[in-house]
């Protein structure tokens, strides 16, 4: 595992693929890790050079005591510089999804192809939305994982995910390994911090690459109406939509490898 050193920090990410093939950066979503992404990066290495990165304030990049989704933009854009490259096709889940657009947003000739996983373009007031969803149970960061882990199932997956099926599932989300790095209550609260007021929709016309959207139907803490918005406010934007919650591309993990290469090879 490499660091550079990029936007004044100090980031870790891995590689997958040969470097002769195109770029393309993962993103992954609020207090995961790079590893998070790392089934999806396998599973595209096979066409792509990809790059996976713990994002500013988690994992093994550096964890400041403050930032903003600016910043978080601006570490993707000069990861991608640092890197070697003039422009770079993004893939972002979640967080990650807010991340990459912000880049798309800052430095148009940056990002080649943007494809947006689970998105939204603004926050109303919550900071993360698995903090607004927790908040609407009467519910906290700091609540009981049991409590916590019984509403976030119900807006991860589709209302009919057999038992079976979602067993299966479940460890994957799971961050494993000895390069987990676990946040103080304080990192935990600058990561939330850093989404709180943030909105890219009056900046959306300014994405000029082709851009994919990707919403669930059944997902709550992104429903598919923020997915639908950005869609109709990028230029051109393709819009997709599969029956599940917010970690589609795991429980269609198929369709939806399928429906990135497509429109990656456009």
């Amino acid at each position: 595992m490499p660091y550079v050193r990029a936007n004044g920090i100090r980031i870790a990410f891995d590689t997958f693929g040969s470097m002769n093939a195109e770029p393309l950066f993962l993103v992954h979503g609020l207090t995961g890790q790079r590893m998070t992404m790392e089934g999806m990066a396998r599973r595209l290495a096979d066409r792509y050079f990809v790059v996976t990165y713990d994002c500013r304030g988690h994992g093994q990049t550096d964890h400041p005591a403050g930032y903003t989704l600016a910043d978080h933009g601006r570490d993707l854009l000069a990861l991608i510089e640092v890197l070697g490259y003039e422009k770079a096709a993004v893939l972002g889940q979640s967080m990650g999804s807010y991340i990459a657009l912000q880049a798309a947003e800052l430095a148009p000739g940056k990002v080649g192809k943007l494809v947006l996983v689970t998105p939204k373009a603004y926050d109303d007031g919550s900071g993360s939305s698995y903090q607004r969803l927790l908040k609407e149970a009467g519910l906290t960061m700091t609540s009981p994982p049991e409590l916590r882990s019984r509403v976030l199932n119900g807006a991860l997956w589709s209302p009919d995910i057999t038992p079976e099926r979602l067993a299966a599932l479940t460890p994957r989300t799971k961050m494993t390994g000895e390069n987990v790095v676990a946040l103080t209550p304080e990192e935990t609260a600058a990561v939330n911090d850093a989404l709180r007021g943030f909105d890219l929709r009056p900046d959306l016309g300014k994405v000029s690459c082709p851009a994919l959207v990707v919403s669930g139907t059944y997902d709550r803490i992104n429903p598919r109406a923020f997915g639908i918005e950005i869609a109709e406010g990028i230029p051109g934007a393709e819009y997709a939509e599969f029956p599940g919650g917010h970690m589609l591309p795991l429980e269609f993990e198929e369709d939806f490898i399928a429906r990135v290469r497509a429109f990656l090879a456009e």
